[in-house]
């Protein structure tokens, strides 16, 4: 398992809240999607995590093809409510049609499950990406980008 990995799985049975903090030796990072991704990603950022849409803003898009564990799909359309992030764990299946998924949502809290590509609600709005570090890694750079949150 690769450090994100690792990192998303301290946080199994976590509960879901879009206003609760949750800590552990990772830091202190918000209990909804996007602070669970901002934690497993390592990202430091004030506010307990980045929102859905500054995750966008940080990351490379990628393609299908390019998925690897530890990357995100991301729908950042619409509202709070109905923005989500799920990281990547890898393939359900030989025809890619399914993929294991760490992911922190309502109802649920954090989880890990099989998720239909790109996912099961709002598909058509799921996009991968990758994190900024990775991203110049597999581009053969070898500087580190620190990445903070704004406001």
């Amino acid at each position: 398992m690769n450090d994100i990995l690792l990192r998303a799985a301290s946080w199994v049975g976590v509960p879901y809240s879009q206003e609760a903090l949750h800590t552990n030796e990772h830091g202190t990072y918000r209990t909804d999607c996007s602070g669970y991704v901002s934690m497993a990603w390592g990202l430091t950022c004030a506010r307990g995590g980045l929102n859905t849409v500054d995750l966008v803003g940080v990351s490379t898009p990628i393609t299908k093809d390019e998925l690897q564990p530890g990357d995100v799909l991301i729908d950042a359309n619409g509202d709070r409510t109905t923005r989500h992030a799920t990281i990547f764990v890898g393939w359900a299946d030989v025809r890619r049609e399914s993929y294991w998924a760490f992911e922190q949502r309502g109802g649920c809290g954090t989880t890990i499950r099989v998720v239909p590509y790109p996912y099961d609600d709002r598909a058509d709005n799921y996009k991968p990406y990758r994190r900024p570090l990775l991203a110049a890694a597999s581009a053969g750079q070898t500087s580190q980008t620190a990445v903070s949150g704004g406001s």
